[in-house]
């Protein structure tokens, strides 16, 4: 079993995408959440 921690930061992750693609319904808001999510990456130095 893999550590908890990342286990539910990996779930997390799971709930988010997946809200998305319920949420986006255009090319215009699919490429504002890839941005969004590209921020993310690099202020959490991933």
């Amino acid at each position: 079993m893999p550590d908890a921690g990342m286990f539910a930061a990996a779930d997390q992750i799971t709930v988010a995408v997946h809200d998305l693609v319920t949420v986006i319904s255009t090319d215009a808001e699919v490429e504002d959440a890839v941005a969004l999510v590209a921020q993310a990456q690099k202020r959490a130095g991933v």
